[in-house]
């Protein structure tokens, strides 16, 4: 892993969830892991990583600009059945505030007109979720012709905290929704698929 301890690590506080911020990683995945090992909870954020991946080992192009994180979650009783669902409503949730209307592709990709725009991977540690989000938002993308960044559609730069930040509303928000009611959470949830 990308030797984070040599870093300077800012660490702020968004609805009572603590956010660390760092420049380089490996990937956010790896970092998160490590700090639940330390015991620290929260949200992992980087500016780069180098070695971002999806589903089955993948790599996702992480250059500056994009959205790379991972959230340290504690188990949660609607977590085993739903995290997936919850996540991908949230991010979709996220772009549709910045004007973008996008869908999801199971079982972890988010789209707008045929390209990815973000992704999602879960991963189970013991009592644990780490949720890793990458979301293409003023970077360059890879591929074109497979891939688009915020900034492409609606023709501007986004401040990506303001990114992260309504991104955690949305989820805590949609997450008492799934509590009070998961039916209605799944049917806005399948609003979106792609059929």
């Amino acid at each position: 892993m990308k030797d984070v301890k040599n870093q300077e690590i800012r660490c702020e506080e968004v609805e009572g969830i603590p956010i660390y911020y760092l420049k380089d990683v490996s990937s956010t995945m790896d970092v998160a892991d490590e700090f639940l090992k330390e015991g620290k909870t929260g949200i992992v954020v980087a500016e780069r990583q180098e070695k971002g991946r999806g589903r089955y080992g993948r790599r996702w192009f992480s250059p500056l600009g994009g959205l790379y994180l991972s959230w340290i979650l504690k188990d949660d009783p609607l977590f085993p059945q739903f995290l997936s669902e919850m996540l991908s409503l949230s991010v979709v949730e996220t772009l549709r505030y910045f004007g973008i209307d996008c869908r999801i592709k199971l079982p972890n990709d988010i789209i707008i007109n045929g390209k990815k725009i973000a992704g999602i991977l879960i991963m189970k540690k013991e009592n644990w979720y780490i949720a890793g989000i990458g979301i293409n938002i003023n970077n360059p993308v890879e591929d074109e012709g497979q891939q688009v960044a915020v900034k492409d559609i609606i023709r501007k730069e986004v401040d990506k905290d303001v990114v992260l930040e309504q991104f955690i509303k949305v989820f805590l928000e949609i997450k008492s929704i799934f509590y009070r009611d998961t039916g209605v959470s799944l049917k806005m949830w399948s609003e979106y698929l792609i059929k």
